[in-house]
């Protein structure tokens, strides 16, 4: 056996050791792919999500075109975005930790970033910010290029970064395909670190709505002015990891 071959399944062993121990490391932390946008360049895509659905337990939501159109979801369990309810798809949500969106589009641009769900896959998004929940999109084929830079409008211009500006500044991730994998561990890692803050007011909406137990998550920090409210209203605050 030559010296290339050698190192090629030296290689090899140390990329498949890797995804072993990430995938150990992974097989609780479900995320969720959605791939409801077309995309000129589908292979790219698929490419870049291949990782990940190597590395996690992944809850795939695809629209028929792509499920059609790839063979890469045969022997892997999917929902269609098209057939899927509110309720089934509030499930995935509440069960996975990171959205990712790996082909996006300028609908799914500016309706995020004016909070207007009168469409499924957007709908899904702001319920992930609703939560809390990180969301990573990938933002090839909407950040303009060299060309359309030189060419566009300037008002056309302005009007997308302005979008893409509001979306990064309610804290979702837009990022190339080539840094899909990273950024989705590294929101992992944010994710699991952050730590709620339990106001006043977030006592004072439970008790408006009748709720005589309020359960925040584990690493919540309960300000001394929620924990005398509570008391006077006579509601429990209760910290789960759930």
């Amino acid at each position: 056996m030559d010296i290339q071959s050698q190192v090629k399944i030296l290689v090899q062993q140390v990329v498949e050791a890797y995804l072993k121990d990430k995938v150990l490391e992974n097989e609780k932390k479900p995320i969720a792919i959605l791939l409801g946008y077309q995309s000129p360049n589908p292979t790219y895509v698929l490419e870049a999500i291949t990782p990940l659905l190597n590395i996690y337990e992944v809850k795939l939501i695809v629209s028929k075109e792509w499920a059609n159109s790839s063979s890469t979801f045969s022997n892997r369990p999917f929902v269609l975005l098209e057939e899927i309810n509110q309720q089934e798809l509030t499930a995935i949500i509440e069960e996975s930790s990171v959205l990712v969106i790996p082909a996006a589009s300028y609908q799914l641009l500016s309706k995020l970033a004016l909070t207007m769900d009168d469409e499924l896959a957007v709908w899904v998004a702001i319920q992930y910010q609703l939560l809390g929940k990180p969301v990573v999109i990938a933002n090839n084929g909407v950040e303009p290029n060299v060309y359309q830079q030189i060419h566009a409008p300037h008002t056309v211009q302005e009007r997308i970064q302005s979008y893409i500006r509001q979306i990064q500044t309610d804290q979702v991730k837009w990022v190339p395909l080539n840094k899909l994998t990273q950024t989705v561990e590294h929101q992992f890692t944010a994710y699991e670190e952050k730590q709620s803050l339990i106001l006043a007011k977030h006592v004072e909406k439970a008790f408006h709505t009748g709720l005589k137990e309020l359960v925040v998550p584990l690493k919540s920090k309960i300000t001394p002015s929620a924990k005398d409210l509570a008391k006077e209203l006579k509601i429990v605050i209760t910290k789960s990891d759930a």
